[in-house]
């Protein structure tokens, strides 16, 4: 069965019983261990999470006869004992969807339940319709499903991944001006309604952060800022490994720390406007990861226009919430945002020789469809983590 969670921001497509989970809470304790190590012995699970040692043997017996989790041949060393046989996920277990409302396109991720992306697909989109997303989306599902051979009662749920922020309490979000028909209505209950599955839904830059740091080089840090690169700017905040949303679901608007009458925004809709003046056609920024040539003229322009812009949002971030990373992600090809890095200041007083310890701004690995990876983890953060 599926939990039922009542927050407006994360909440179940389906009413369930009160008090109804996938897992108990106890149970998601081990999940947690072996999810975020993804191969450990039972020792160290006992150590991780303080569960007596009958307690945690009798259940992962239980978790292995439901096939939760499943024993290794490995064997793995033990500092305080005898090397013990290693403990992971069972990938077959279940899967999870994630869905990306782009501005001209959709996009949909599945994971298995380690957290490995086993498909992706990107589809350009003129009509970005309500029914015409739906059509076009369900069409993926099922001809994946199919390949891939996943039964329905293997889907653990949903995550939905949009341009917008949320206007309220209720969940609903003013999106972006070319998504008009998804502004302001209960998109949760017009998906989980349509694909029969709980469903969660965050912005874009909120959900590739998530995916950063489940399937990205995020997975390296407990703390970090994800810079969102794409037809926009924003962002998403990621701490102790968990993501975090704020009170009504927009924490990491970077965006909004930049008055766009003082500072450029670092946006790939910027760069194709300025790529095209200098004679270079671009149709679509979802491109540029495979065609990108930094010495196109009008890269250096666009660096030089959107730098400050890297450098107050950095600074600021670093100032504020002390991450150990920052990570340029989104829709960015890799060498661009290798020359962001290169060129950004965080600033810092200096004192006594030296500044306070500084975060890292490293390049994310997921090199495509971030939004559709980062909404596939919200079932997983959610009902297992």
């Amino acid at each position: 069965m599926f939990s039922l969670n009542n927050s407006n921001l994360l909440r179940s497509g389906f009413e369930l019983g009160k008090g109804e989970k996938l897992f108990q809470d106890i149970e998601r304790d081990i999940i947690k261990v072996v999810f975020w190590e993804k191969c450990v012995t039972q020792s160290h699970i006992v150590s991780a999470t303080r569960i007596p040692q009958q307690t945690v043997s009798r259940l992962l017996k239980s978790l292995t006869q439901h096939g939760v989790i499943v024993q290794t041949d490995t064997l793995i060393p033990n500092k305080k004992g005898k090397p013990g046989f290693g403990i992971a996920l069972n990938p077959d277990y279940g899967f999870t969807f994630g869905l990306a409302i782009l501005l001209d396109a959709i996009s949909l991720a599945v994971m298995d339940f380690t957290g490995k992306v086993v498909y992706t697909h990107m589809q350009l989109m003129s009509d970005m319709s309500i029914n015409n997303v739906l059509k076009c989306a369900q069409k993926l599902v099922e001809d994946i499903s199919a390949e891939r051979d996943i039964p329905s009662e293997k889907v653990l749920g949903m995550g939905v991944g949009i341009s917008g922020f949320f206007s309220s309490m209720d969940g609903k979000m003013n999106t972006h001006h070319m998504l008009e028909e998804w502004s302001q209505v209960d998109i949760i209950d017009i998906v989980s309604q349509h694909f029969q599955l709980p469903t969660w839904v965050v912005n874009d830059a909120t959900g590739a952060a998530a995916g950063e740091g489940v399937a990205g080089i995020g997975r390296e840090y407990k703390n970090f800022v994800y810079m969102f690169v794409s037809a926009a700017f924003g962002g998403g905040i990621v701490n102790n490994g968990d993501v975090l949303r704020g009170t009504y679901g927009n924490a990491g608007e970077l965006g909004d720390m930049l008055p766009p009458k003082l500072y450029a925004h670092p946006n790939l809709e910027l760069l194709k406007r300025i790529l095209k003046k200098n004679g270079v056609a671009v149709t679509s920024i979802y491109d540029l990861h495979d065609n990108f040539d930094p010495d196109w003229p009008g890269v250096e322009e666009w660096l030089f226009k959107v730098q400050d812009s890297f450098d107050l949002v950095a600074t600021c971030c670093s100032a504020l919430l002390d991450a150990e990373a920052i990570i340029i992600g989104g829709h960015i090809p890799k060498e661009l945002a290798e020359k962001v890095i290169a060129r950004t200041e965080v600033y810092a007083q200096f004192r006594r020789g030296a500044k306070r310890p500084m975060p890292k701004l490293v390049v994310s690995n997921i090199d495509n469809f971030p939004v559709s990876i980062g909404a596939a983890t919200l079932p997983f953060r959610e009902l297992c983590l």
